[in-house]
């Protein structure tokens, strides 16, 4: 696993359970069964007033119409985790902050998301 994270973002909250669930499914669902030895980088960068953080993996990838149902809430089983998170960042930052999911099959899959450096309302949990 590789983190590369800006210093300028380090204070920035997310929102509870937004960034597990991208690392676990990137583990889960792109790494697992694969051979050989996978890689996970997890970014945060500094985008002025904003941090854009992404979990990205070089594993099995997915198709991005089984992306599109999960991000829909179209999809159960599995892909709740993407529909939940991406319904988490709409529900505290407005939909501009959703999810943004690159992935095709055999090609990994990057999940992006950007949220406003500074927000009223949202506090690390405890």
């Amino acid at each position: 696993m590789s983190l590369q994270i800006a210093p300028e973002v380090l204070p920035v909250v997310i929102p509870f359970l937004v960034v597990q669930p991208l690392v676990e499914n990137a583990v889960r669902h792109g790494l697992e069964g694969t051979t050989g030895v996978g890689n996970i980088t997890i970014r945060a960068r500094d985008r002025i007033n904003e941090a854009e953080i992404s979990v990205e993996d070089d594993g099995a990838g997915s198709d991005p119409e089984v992306i599109r149902a999960a991000l829909s809430g179209v999809s159960s089983g599995d892909s709740v985790g993407l529909g939940n998170v991406d319904a988490r960042l709409r529900q505290v930052y407005g939909d501009p902050y959703g999810l943004i999911v690159e992935t095709a099959v055999d090609a990994g899959t990057k999940v992006t998301f950007r949220i406003p450096k500074y927000s009223s309302g949202v506090h690390a949990s405890p």
